[in-house]
C-alpha cells in the first residue's frame, strides 16, 4: 500500500494497563489523520483484530517489569506474524538498551518512551507509514550510543566464554573446572556480565546474551576440548 498525505493510518493499541490504553486510544483518535480500530490488553487478540480491521500501525506498550529480551523479541515476532505489512511502533520505559536493540533489529519501526508528548507520538504513528526507510527513536543518549555499538565488544571473549557455559547451565563450579581458571574469577565475571546486560539474572543475561548474539559455539568447543585431556 502506498501512503500519502491524504491516506487514514489505521491504528491497533496494544497496551495492558486499562487506564493507559484508554487514554492512548482517546489520543490517538483525536489525530489528524489517524483512525484507531481496536484498542486491546495483550497481543493473543491481536490476530483477529488485523484480519477483521487490517490496521496500519501497531502501538505496542511494553510493560514496566523489565521483561527479558527474549521474551520481548518473541512478543515483537508474534506481532509482526499477524501482518506482513504491519508497522509497529513501540511504547517502553526507556532506559533499555538491550531491549530497544531487540526491537528495532527485529523490525519495530519506532521505539519511544511512555512519556512520550501527544503531539510527537501522533507525528510518528503518522510518519512510519509515509517513511518507508526511517526509524523513530526516542531514547537516553546512553541507550542510542548501545544501539549503535558492535554487540562484538560488549563483552570480553572470556565474558563470553562464561554466558555462553552458563547458557548449558553450568555451575559456577563447572565453569571454573571448564576453563581451568578459579571460582572467584567466575564470580567475577558474571558480576560484570550482569552490569554490561543490564541482567538481574543468569537466565536474563543468558536471554540478552542470545538476542544480542553473544552466545556462540565457543562454550561447546571448551568442553570438547576439556573432554580431550
Amino acid at each position: 500500500m502506498s501512503y500519502n498525505q491524504a491516506a487514514v493510518v489505521r491504528v491497533l493499541v496494544v497496551e495492558s494497563n486499562p487506564v493507559f490504553r484508554c487514554g492512548l486510544e482517546a489520543l490517538l483518535s483525536a489525530g489528524e489523520g489517524l483512525q484507531v480500530v481496536a484498542a486491546v490488553p495483550g497481543v493473543e487478540q491481536i490476530g483477529s483484530v488485523v484480519s477483521q480491521h487490517r490496521p496500519d500501525v501497531v502501538v505496542l506498550g511494553l510493560n514496566d517489569r523489565g521483561d527479558e529480551a527474549g521474551e520481548v523479541g518473541a512478543l515483537l515476532n508474534e506481532v509482526l506474524g499477524s501482518g506482513a505489512a504491519l508497522r509497529v511502533v513501540v511504547l517502553a520505559h526507556g532506559g533499555r538498551s538491550v531491549e530497544a536493540k531487540v526491537m528495532l533489529r527485529g523490525g519495530a519501526r519506532g521505539y519511544l518512551p511512555k512519556d512520550i508528548s501527544s503531539d510527537h507520538l501522533v507525528t510518528v504513528v503518522r510518519e512510519v507509514c509515509r517513511e518507508d526507510e526511517k526509524v523513530f527513536l526516542s531514547a537516553p543518549r546512553s541507550v542510542i550510543s548501545s544501539i549503535m555499538s558492535d554487540d562484538r565488544e560488549l563483552l570480553s571473549g572470556r565474558e563470553r566464554e562464561v554466558i555462553s557455559l552458563v547458557a548449558q547451565a553450568m555451575t559456577n563450579a563447572q565453569i571454573a573446572r571448564t576453563l581451568r581458571i578459579a571460582k572467584g574469577t567466575v564470580k567475577r565475571h558474571l558480576h560484570n556480565i550482569f552490569a554490561k546486560l543490564n541482567a538481574v539474572s543468569r537466565v536474563d543475561a543468558v536471554n540478552k546474551a542470545r538476542a544480542a548474539m553473544l552466545i556462540t559455539d565457543i562454550a561447546m568447543e571448551a568442553q570438547h576440548k576439556m573432554n580431550l585431556l
